[in-house]
């Protein structure tokens, strides 16, 4: 059992280093900030990896662990646009897929008993080109050495993969049959 918990342990870290990596980068402490980031990416995928590992998939990690990926993420980008490193559209279309995909699900849960989120692929490699994308930046203002054109390559990635698995996300939802009927 305990092994079963090590996953949605890792996944709170990720979801408790969010305050300090804000307060890191708010606070211009951009070298601390990265290396907080680096443990919590590190966490995000240990805890997928120990999940599988151990059979350890709960109902609270289905839910604790994409709820971390969002409000890390999320934090992180809204927090890179409150320093000016990164352009405001893009923490617009990141937060507002997240909280499409939210809604969705909550709306889905009202209408199907038992339903539950699966994440697609495409939602996968979004989160990973976000976390990337991410540690470029911070990277940066670090004073680690990044060629810019990362940077700006991974800055139109990010918002390709957020449009394209919103996008999907909405695709699979409309599929759903008695959603589909109460339109």
């Amino acid at each position: 059992m305990a092994f079963r918990n090590l996953a949605n342990l890792l996944t709170s870290l990720r979801l408790a280093a969010t305050v300090p990596l804000v307060v890191f980068v708010l606070e211009g402490d951009f070298l601390t900030a990265f290396w907080v980031f680096l443990l919590a990416g590190v966490t995000d995928i240990a805890d997928g990896l120990v999940a599988k590992w151990v059979n350890g998939r709960t109902s609270l990690g289905a839910i604790l662990d994409p709820l971390a990926d969002k409000l890390f993420l999320g934090a992180l980008f809204v927090t890179l646009v409150v320093i000016g490193a990164a352009p405001a559209w893009l923490a617009v279309i990141v937060v507002g897929r997240d909280l499409l995909i939210a809604a969705g699900a909550f709306l889905l849960r009202l209408r199907l008993r038992g339903f539950r989120v699966e994440p697609l692929v495409i939602g996968k490699i979004c989160t990973f080109v976000q976390l990337v994308y991410g540690g470029v930046v911070l990277g940066r203002l670090a004073g680690i050495a990044v060629p810019g054109w990362w940077e700006v390559g991974l800055l139109y990635a990010v918002a390709l993969m957020v449009i394209a698995s919103a996008l999907a996300y909405l695709g699979a939802a409309l599929r759903y049959r008695p959603f589909a009927e109460a339109r």
